[in-house]
């Protein structure tokens, strides 16, 4: 067994970035994303950026034109699909270990929740944090993921990503503070955990408040102000459980009553006590929370108000459909309403506490059934999914723009690419639709190869020399 911390890399098709050399992936299908899926397409890569998309045709003409020598040109041939590598909106790679937890069967979310407290008590005593994690990391190389919005509990995980080579966002999760233990403890225990963090070299560092039930007010009010002193972004369980539903129907008047609204509540759970109608997303904006520099997790239980919050304030949500099942929140998430309505949407597998795999497919697969089971009838379904798989994944954690962006393939992007052995048919256009479908509805275990800034992390025999 390969040690968890060491790097999944193929050495002998791993390339230097400061290697002179041009590396063409061709395939038969390469699907940039910001750009129309290419038959017969390729990607030249040099260093860690993307140098051209196009046709094998076109790329290889444009390079003859820039002067580029044919023997620095190294070309790699997959009979499949290249498409960006797939970014995971919500996980918890320090859980990895629990599998156990997340294939098992619930009642209700409480259930879940003890659970999962038995397992995480007896982990406390020997603190498998770094391997669990370590070891989710791999997972995710392995499926085609590049990027991942890491959830992290205990500091020994938050090397996690780092350990793989992986890009995204490791957050650090702020639970269970009471309003004066974090005036008092709080902030001087936050600062201490991100300065301990950032001795761990993770590719970025966020927040998480992690959710309405399980801090006070004042933590989610001063939450936002110190992650954006600091240039965070955070990151939000919002909206996954029952009790942050609100009662009343879905219009403006729920969010403005003054039955709440002009009052000053210490948390969100002594609002619902008293019987007031506001939901978790309406609680959580009205102290500020929300902005376009924040995502959250689930958002199951969102009416139509809280839907144009979440719009109206810039905040995708990570669709997580096998964990919300497992743990039992009690419906599906409103994908359709989201989608109709032009929500930001990614997509995330949540931990393997809640979820049977690490697999972005397996999670994009329950995401498309569900939005036909809903009634979207739209025939773009595939292409959105792609989407939320991807560049919507590197939204909602601002790394879709500037010159470290991911969730693409195109000129002067970091060359994040992930290898899918669905057989694709290209002659007509309503092949390629049915190649698109059969890539979200089956692509489950079919990543071949990772690469990931230019370098190939895992390789299971993709690639053929020309």
């Amino acid at each position: 067994m390969m040690n968890p911390d060491s790097p999944l890399r193929d050495t002998s098709e791993s390339h230097d970035t400061n290697d002179k050399n041009i590396y063409l992936y061709s395939a038969k299908l390469v699907i940039p994303v910001t750009a129309p899926v290419i038959g017969q397409g390729a990607v030249a890569v040099r260093g860690k950026r993307v140098l051209h998309v196009g046709t094998r045709a076109w790329v290889l003409r444009e390079l003859r034109e820039e002067g580029i020598d044919p023997t620095e040109v190294i070309e790699r041939y997959f009979d499949g699909i290249i498409m960006p590598g797939l970014v995971n909106a919500h996980t918890h790679l320090q859980y990895t270990g629990m599998q156990d937890v997340g294939q098992g069967h619930y009642p209700d979310f409480h259930s879940w929740e003890q659970a999962f407290d038995v397992v995480y008590s007896k982990a406390e005593h020997t603190k498998p944090w770094k391997e669990w994690a370590s070891d989710g990391a791999r997972r995710l190389v392995e499926s085609g993921t590049t990027a991942a919005a890491d959830v992290v509990t205990d500091i020994e995980a938050a090397g996690a990503l780092a350990s793989q080579g992986l890009h995204g966002i490791t957050y650090w999760e702020v639970m269970n503070w009471r309003n004066a233990d974090w005036q008092n403890y709080g902030k001087t225990a936050l600062k201490e955990s991100l300065s301990q963090i950032k001795t761990l070299n993770p590719p970025n560092i966020g927040i998480s408040p992690h959710a309405p039930y399980t801090l006070d007010s004042e933590p989610f009010i001063d939450l936002p102000d110190i992650a954006r002193s600091l240039n965070m972004r955070l990151h939000i369980h919002l909206g996954e459980t029952p009790m942050e539903a609100g009662s009343h129907p879905a219009i403006l008047s729920t969010y403005t009553a003054k039955d709440w609204n002009d009052d000053h509540w210490p948390n969100y759970r002594e609002l619902k006590k008293q019987g007031k109608g506001a939901s978790a997303i309406q609680f959580v904006d009205k102290l500020g929370s929300l902005g376009p520099d924040v995502h959250i997790a689930h958002g199951v239980w969102a009416n139509r108000e809280d839907r144009r919050i979440l719009r109206q304030r810039g905040v995708s949500v990570a669709l997580c459909p096998r964990s919300n099942e497992i743990t039992h929140t009690g419906k599906e998430a409103p994908v359709r309403d989201y989608m109709d309505e032009g929500n930001m949407l990614s997509i995330g597998t949540d931990s393997l506490s809640s979820s049977p795999s690490l697999d972005l497919f397996d999670e994009a697969a329950i995401v498309y059934d569900m939005a036909r089971k809903q009634g979207y009838t739209h025939d773009d379904l595939s292409h959105r999914i792609i989407r939320m798989m991807t560049l919507g994944g590197a939204e909602s954690m601002g790394l879709h723009i500037g010159t470290e962006r991911i969730g693409q393939i195109n000129a002067g992007s970091l060359a994040d690419l992930s290898f899918i052995d669905i057989p694709p048919q290209t002659e007509t256009p309503e092949q390629v639709e049915h190649t698109l479908d059969e890539l979200i509805r089956d692509g489950s275990g079919h990543n071949k190869a990772t690469i990931i800034s230019g370098h190939v992390i895992y390789n299971d025999g993709a690639f053929e020399a020309i």
